[in-house]
C-alpha cells in the first residue's frame, strides 16, 4: 500500500500545476512519508515519463519528423531552447536550491506565487498555434522557477504560454514535451546515486501507480486546459500556502 500511495502522491502531482515537490516536502514534515531509495524515485520518474509518451505519442513522433519544419521550428531545436534557462539555473544554484526542500519554511511561499502565477492565466488571450524561438525560451524562463518546491513546472510552462497568445492546446503539448527533457534529465541525475539495483514488487507496484495517476492527471489538465480554468488549481496552492502559515 506504502509503494501505491508514494506512486500516486508522484502521478498526480508531477502534472497537475500544484507542484510535486512541495507536496513532497509537505508530506514528509507532516506524514512521515519518504521516499525509500533512490532507485525508487528513479522508478517513479520513469513512470510519469513514460506517462507523457503514451499520451502525447503523436506529438512525440513528430518531434522527429524534421523535414516538416523549417530549422526555428524544429520542435526539438525548441525543445533545446525551452530547457536550457532550467539548466543553468540547476547548475548555478543547486546547492542553494536544496536547502529549500529541509523545511516547510520556504515551500508555503512559493504556494503561494504558484497561486499568482496561475491567476495570471486569467487573462490569457491565446490562439496561435505556432512557437517561435524566443516564445520557447520564456517558458523556458518560466520552468526554471519550477526549480523550487511549491513552484508547479507545468502550471508555470503552460501559463507563460497562454499568456504568450499561445493556443491552449498548442501550450499544453509543448508543455509536456519539455517534461520530458526535465524528467529525464532528473532521472539521469538520480541515477548518479545509485550504487546496486534490485527489482522488487514494491517498486514496480509503485511504477505502475505512478502511470496510471499520472496519467489521470494529464487528462484532467488537458481538459481544465482547454477551457481555460487552470486558474482554479491557483486557489488550491494559496489556500494550502496560507494553512502552512500556521505550522
Amino acid at each position: 500500500m506504502k509503494y501505491i500511495i508514494l506512486g500516486a502522491i508522484q502521478g498526480l502531482t508531477e502534472f497537475l500545476p500544484i507542484s510535486s515537490s512541495g507536496h513532497l516536502v509537505v508530506f514528509e514534515h507532516f506524514l512521515n512519508v519518504h521516499f525509500p531509495g533512490i532507485t525508487f524515485e528513479v522508478f517513479l520518474h520513469l513512470a510519469t515519463l513514460t506517462a507523457v509518451v503514451i499520451y502525447l505519442w503523436k506529438d512525440v513522433i513528430d518531434i522527429f519528423h524534421f523535414k516538416k519544419y523549417s530549422f526555428w521550428e524544429q520542435p526539438i531545436v525548441l525543445i533545446i531552447i525551452g530547457t536550457i534557462p532550467a539548466g543553468i539555473v540547476g547548475l548555478l544554484f543547486n546547492d542553494r536550491i536544496e536547502t529549500f526542500f529541509v523545511t516547510i519554511k520556504w515551500v508555503r511561499y512559493f504556494f503561494i506565487l504558484n497561486s499568482f502565477i496561475l491567476l495570471t492565466s486569467m487573462w490569457s488571450k491565446g490562439g496561435r498555434e505556432k512557437i517561435t524561438p524566443w516564445d520557447a525560451l520564456l517558458i523556458g524562463i518560466g520552468q526554471s522557477l519550477a526549480i523550487l518546491p511549491g513552484i508547479s513546472r507545468s502550471g508555470t510552462t503552460i501559463t507563460v504560454a497562454l499568456l504568450l497568445g499561445i493556443a491552449p492546446r498548442k501550450a499544453f503539448s509543448f508543455s509536456f514535451l519539455l517534461s520530458l527533457a526535465a524528467i529525464s534529465g532528473a532521472a539521469v541525475l538520480k541515477l548518479k546515486g545509485i550504487e546496486h539495483f534490485a527489482l522488487t514488487t514494491g517498486y514496480l507496484t509503485g511504477f505502475f501507480s505512478a502511470l496510471i495517476f499520472g496519467l489521470i492527471a494529464i487528462i484532467v489538465l488537458k481538459r481544465v486546459v482547454l477551457v481555460r480554468k487552470l486558474h482554479y488549481f491557483g486557489y488550491y496552492t494559496l489556500a494550502l500556502g496560507i494553512i502552512l502559515f500556521f505550522f
